[in-house]
């Protein structure tokens, strides 16, 4: 943190500030941190933090307009120039990158915006934050976006902090001879020691705050808690991952903390210097679904519920509420937060008074129960199955929602923005939006009757969904996309409609 408030305060540093990781290294969290710290100082230009999987904040063409929004509400010399950009390029967020660089960096920095900046040399550059850069889906446009912008920063007044694991198509670029414009810090090669008195001051503060919470039961403690020895346990097997080390204070925080900071101090086997990066981490996912997945404590119907809930969240096109979970999967509520309630330390689940969405904490999560050789083969998620579930949910309530003037529209001589709609249910909106894409991850073939059902009997009042959602721009890469999988379940329906 020292080292990037230097950065950011040094008018002629380097422009770009890569911050290079393993995943669960605590990259996103300092990202979090430094946001905060320029924000407070008047010095943050914009941020955007990616998400694997989710329809935004995965697609790397949102990065550029959405950090351009941001700016323009922090300059106002900015917006003057980037106001006229956009009268003449309306749709500049639909261009390639390049494009978008173009016009929404280069041209606005060439006028106004380098001699408002110029004019005030005391005053430290904004800076453009982007977080977990690998997680957007696409790997070529963000290798385009990596090229575009180390290019024009030598003569942008923005400097940029990136933040990403070091993915083949990411490292090519700052490989790059341009080494000038770059500060490079690799954060899983920093000092051991160092990490570990960070995340030796972490466990201790969260710990010590929970001892002293109302709801900590006191009557459990016989003595200090917690102890130096456990503190200290627990570092030596968190090694360099922040992750493992917030994951078990989620962990413990559930019921009886006492308990189970001893059943994690166990694992005192995971600190040999020779077992692999993952190994204390990975231990750490299956003492927790080893928990929700007993098989001497749960019903197999319970435990297939639970993985399938599990599924759902790691396959999801976008974070979705625990009442849409339950529309599309057609599973009970409080089923859904009974078996949610069983994961919270590996699972952020909003408060039930609270309508917020369901999502992982970290992507590790998703890795260990994806990659093979990690999880138990019982703790699995095999994603063609999870896909198949939700397209399979996804064509059953566009088959009993979708219905003629669904949004209520008084007359059809009037476009959607002079009218007052009803609203589409959020469920309802995800399945018209990504059907396509689980049907074409998924082993589609047992899906083409209900495919046929809707799509030929329900095809207009799924384009009125979209129209009034305001994305019937999607509607043709949504019917396109199974037909560019392996399955090709859908070539035959889908030509007919188009034809």
């Amino acid at each position: 943190m020292n080292d990037l408030r230097q950065w950011c305060a040094d008018a002629t540093a380097h422009r770009i500030f890569w911050l290079d990781g393993m995943a669960g290294t605590g990259k996103s969290a300092i990202a979090r941190s430094f946001s905060r710290f320029l924000r407070d100082n008047w010095l943050l230009g914009g941020s955007f933090f990616c998400l694997r999987g989710n329809e935004s904040r995965g697609d790397v063409r949102r990065i550029l307009p959405t950090l351009a929004w941001y700016l323009a509400g922090r300059d106002p010399q900015y917006r003057a120039s980037l106001l006229p950009i956009l009268r003449e390029h309306p749709d500049v967020a639909d261009y390639t990158i390049e494009k978008q660089v173009e016009f929404l960096l280069e041209k606005p920095s060439n006028d106004v915006f380098i001699k408002h900046q110029g004019s005030q040399m005391t005053r430290p550059p904004l800076v453009l934050l982007i977080d977990a850069l690998d997680e957007c889906h696409d790997a070529e446009e963000v290798q385009q976006l990596l090229k575009r912008l180390i290019f024009v920063s030598k003569d942008l007044p923005v400097k940029i902090f990136l933040t990403s694991r070091p993915e083949r198509h990411i490292l090519t670029e700052f490989e790059s001879p341009v080494s000038d414009l770059l500060r490079i810090l690799r954060l899983h090669d920093i000092e051991k020691d160092l990490v570990e008195a960070d995340i030796r001051l972490y466990l201790r503060t969260r710990l010590n705050t929970m001892r002293f919470s109302r709801s900590f039961p006191k009557s459990s403690l016989s003595e200090e808690w917690p102890s130096e020895n456990d503190v200290g346990c627990l570092t030596t097997l968190a090694g360099t991952l922040f992750i493992y080390a917030f994951t078990a204070v989620k962990y413990i925080a559930g019921n009886n903390p006492v308990g189970r900071l001893k059943t994690l101090t166990g694992f005192a086997r995971a600190a040999d210097a020779g077992l692999p990066f993952y190994a204390a981490l990975d231990d750490m996912y299956t003492l927790i679904l080893s928990a929700a997945l007993d098989p001497k404590r749960y019903t197999n119907g319970e435990i297939d519920t639970t993985k399938r809930i599990l599924a759902a969240v790691l396959a999801a096109r976008e974070p979705m509420r625990i009442s849409d979970i339950s529309r599309i999967l057609v599973i009970d509520l409080d089923d859904i937060r009974t078996n949610l309630d069983r994961i919270r330390a590996v699972i952020n689940v909003p408060p039930l008074e609270e309508d917020g969405v369901v999502t992982m904490f970290h992507s590790s999560f998703a890795d260990f129960l994806t990659a093979p050789g990690r999880a138990q083969e019982s703790m699995m998620i095999t994603l063609s199955v999870a896909h198949h579930d939700l397209a399979d949910g996804c064509l059953k309530i566009m088959k009993s929602d979708l219905h003629f003037n669904i949004a209520e529209c008084e007359t059809s001589y009037l476009p959607n923005s002079k009218q007052h709609l009803a609203t589409i249910a959020a469920s309802l909106k995800y399945s018209c939006l990504h059907w396509g894409h689980h049907i074409a991850a998924a082993d589609g073939a047992s899906l083409l009757p209900q495919l046929e059902d809707v799509l030929f009997e329900k095809f207009l009042f799924w384009l009125e969904v979209l129209s009034v959602t305001r994305t019937i721009g999607l509607s043709s890469s949504i019917l396109m996309r199974p037909m560019t999988s392996k399955t090709i379940v859908s070539y035959s329906i889908i030509t007919t409609l188009i034809c």
